[in-house]
């Protein structure tokens, strides 16, 4: 089992909300979207009385309802629609989230252009770019995009979504600091992400043969430990649940390594060594 595990700080104090927010609000409390990429995460917030806020939801809020902002935070034009609508508005933005978010505002509205290297579909990076002033922004996740950047852009600044794989950066950071030679590049991958990261590259040093990651089959960040350990050569597998675990093919390595993504409970991913385990018990022991 990897060092690193169990929920990142931004997850764990979204959740931490999410729980008070049920137990001290005399209304509804409804997440603009899931609080965190996380099926069984997301089951247990449901249990505790959390409701995903849809459109048709709209029309009979009342003024004891209260909203809270998932942990990707919040893209700037929908705070103030939000605040119309709620008497209460919880900010569960991962306060990483929120600093890159500030930073984005601030640089922008000094002139420089904004440069994402993350993926323009997922709700964090989509928050990170609400914060570009003049729409002075682009979001760049494979050559094609890069090869479509204009010359004249003026002062550039270049960060990451915070669960991007570190060595996909370095490779774009570095073939943009050739296009726009005075680019500023600010490495923004959260430090649990990164922690984890490196956990992968360390199992294979450590002779592992394969990898179990333990998380959300939407989570961006359980997603890039996969290709990561893809990348290096280690097979992997990604699953949710215990059911999940590919059993005939776990059978055929010796060493496997198991890791849970920044929004999986440490508990879920003790649980799939404990089923290993006894899976390695029995092919020790057949006759048990």
């Amino acid at each position: 089992m990897a060092e690193v595990s169990g929920f990142c700080g931004g997850v764990k104090r979204a959740l931490g909300l999410a729980y008070d927010a049920c137990r001290q609000c005399a209304g509804r409390v409804y997440v603009a979207g899931e609080l965190v990429h996380n099926k069984e995460v997301m089951e247990n917030v449901k249990a505790a009385g959390i409701k995903l806020l849809r459109d048709y939801d709209l029309k009979k809020i009342t003024p004891e309802d209260a909203l809270l902002i998932r942990a990707h935070g919040c893209p700037r034009g929908q705070w103030a629609k939000f605040h119309k609508l709620f008497n209460t508005v919880i900010d569960g933005t991962c306060p990483h989230v929120g600093r890159v978010s500030k930073m984005v505002e601030c640089e922008s509205e000094k002139g420089k252009y904004i440069i994402i290297i993350g993926d323009k579909s997922h709700p964090e990076v989509q928050t990170l770019a609400s914060f570009a002033k003049d729409d002075k922004i682009c979001i760049i996740n494979s050559e094609e995009e890069l090869d479509h950047l204009q010359d004249n852009l003026g002062q550039v600044l270049v960060i990451a979504q915070s669960t991007i794989d570190e060595s996909s950066f370095r490779n774009f950071a570095n073939k943009i600091s050739k296009i726009y030679l005075h680019a500023e590049i600010k490495d923004t991958i959260c430090g649990s992400s990164r922690r984890r990261q490196r956990a992968i590259l360390n199992f294979k040093k450590k002779g592992i043969q394969a990898v179990v990651v333990v998380g959300g089959i939407h989570s961006n960040n359980t997603r890039t430990l996969v290709q990561i350990a893809q990348k290096i050569g280690l097979p992997a597998f990604h699953v949710e649940t215990a059911t999940d675990l590919p059993i005939q093919k776990l059978k055929t390595f010796k060493v496997i390594g198991v890791i849970g993504g920044a929004s999986t409970d440490e508990e879920t991913t003790k649980q799939m060594v404990a089923n290993l385990l006894t899976l390695g018990n029995q092919m020790e022991n057949p006759s048990h």
